[in-house]
């Protein structure tokens, strides 16, 4: 009998060679196996997790579902019977793809390209997360880059850290890197530019930078001409900054961390400091609502219309 349950035991497989053998990545299976208790994980009296050998041609179904375009939510439970009945269903249907099963499908892709990031965060890979960067930017174009992957990931890395699975140490080194990735690429396309100017800034004692990069990156792509002040911005900078370069507009990004009581009151001051001409911007998890004399626009694509068409902002 203890011989059997050895045999089971060995049998059965690590997270990791589960992963090694479906291509799905460790943390797309513990997000799944927490979202939608699938796969089922055994618990080894040591306390590890095993999984049996059958989730493997059933997670092979799972993926291969997913890029024909269903959601995840909607088949990672699914028996390998339904999964097969579903690619059968699928293969009779028109080639034609519906508008919001594409929307969906790409959706997918990116949430697993973002799942595949944060594990190479997590085992601090820099080789391969700086190599994919770089590939996406060249296939997507930087707007597409932080509306679609930086932005999302930069959520996913803070969702990670609130619940555990990220340390303070991941969330710097991803950090890092995305900063320099992001400064790099912006810095670049800002040189030799004479558009309008436009100050980027955060509030004094902001510690948190992507925000304010990803902004810059968004700015990069228009005719503006960026002059970034970086973290922790005196008010008294600011100001004198907007002026020296005669700027029309100031944008100011602020973190959830840093709060929107904390941010309030130097926006007020802000305001009444600068002159009428001068427009102030405020995003990020710490911009306050219905500031007089500030607007707040809560993400990088309405941003960019704000900066390209203002009368579509």
């Amino acid at each position: 009998m203890l011989a059997a349950v050895e045999n089971q035991n060995e049998s059965l497989l690590t997270i990791g060679e589960l992963s090694r053998r479906t291509g799905i990545s460790t943390h797309t299976l513990r997000i799944w196996e927490k979202r939608y208790d699938s796969p089922k994980s055994i618990r080894l009296p040591s306390g590890h997790r095993r999984y049996l050998p059958e989730e493997i041609e059933r997670l092979r179904a799972v993926a291969r579902t997913i890029k024909l375009g269903f959601r995840a939510g909607k088949v990672v439970g699914g028996t390998l019977e339904e999964l097969h009945n579903l690619m059968g269903f699928e293969s009779k249907r028109s080639s034609k793809v519906s508008p919001s099963t594409q929307s969906d499908f790409l959706q997918d892709q990116y949430d697993s390209k973002i799942n595949q990031w944060i594990d190479w965060i997590s085992e601090y890979d820099e080789e391969n997360l700086n190599f994919e960067m770089h590939q996406e930017w060249g296939l997507q174009g930087p707007l597409a880059f932080i509306t679609n992957l930086a932005a999302p990931l930069i959520k996913q890395i803070g969702d990670r850290w609130e619940c555990g699975d990220l340390s303070v140490a991941h969330e710097h080194f991803a950090t890092d890197i995305l900063s320099n990735f992001l400064g790099n690429h912006w810095r670049r396309q800002n040189e030799r530019k004479h558009g309008k100017t436009v100050i980027l800034a955060t509030l004094p004692g902001e510690s948190h930078i992507l925000g304010l990069q990803m902004c810059a990156v968004v700015v990069s792509t228009t005719d503006w001409k960026i002059v970034s002040l970086g973290l922790d911005t005196p008010e008294e900078d600011m100001v004198k900054a907007v002026n020296q370069c005669g700027a029309p507009l100031l944008c100011i990004s602020v973190s959830g961390w840093y709060g929107v009581s904390r941010a309030k009151p130097i926006l007020w001051r802000l305001r009444k400091q600068l002159s009428s001409k001068t427009d102030i911007v405020v995003g990020g998890g710490g911009a306050p609502e219905n500031l007089g004399g500030t607007k707040v626009i809560s993400d990088f694509s309405r941003f960019y219309q704000s900066l390209t068409d203002p009368s579509k902002s």
